[in-house]
């Protein structure tokens, strides 16, 4: 259940971000993410290499909860460095969904462990 909830929550942020693709701010966004990844590099928790299906559920939101926050920590920077409203707007919008996936991963996983 969890991976499926992932999966939508992966789709859905596709969606979005083909949004930028479409506005023709990519080329700039790729150039702020290149200098956040310099500056701040992503870290990989000691379970990133390891199939989904060798960890347990905690393991898994362990994972991807840490993964998110470093995306939103993007974002922010992202939104931080806009040069227009409807960019820093959009960052802003996606930083914030990103928080409240978080929140609401954390919810549905606790409810899944306590079945």
């Amino acid at each position: 259940m969890v991976l499926n909830y992932l999966s939508e929550h992966e789709q859905q942020l596709t969606k979005v971000i083909q949004g930028f693709e479409l506005k023709g701010e990519e080329k700039v966004l790729n150039t702020w993410c290149y200098e956040y990844v310099q500056k701040y590099p992503i870290t990989q928790s000691k379970h990133c290499d390891e199939p989904f299906a060798s960890l347990n559920a905690q393991q898994i939101m362990d994972l991807i909860i840490d993964q998110h926050q470093q995306v939103v920590e993007l974002y922010r920077y992202l939104a931080s460095r806009a040069e227009t409203t409807s960019t820093m707007e959009m960052l802003s919008a996606l930083s914030s969904m990103e928080e409240h996936e978080i929140k609401r991963m954390v919810q549905s996983s606790n409810r899944f462990s306590d079945m």
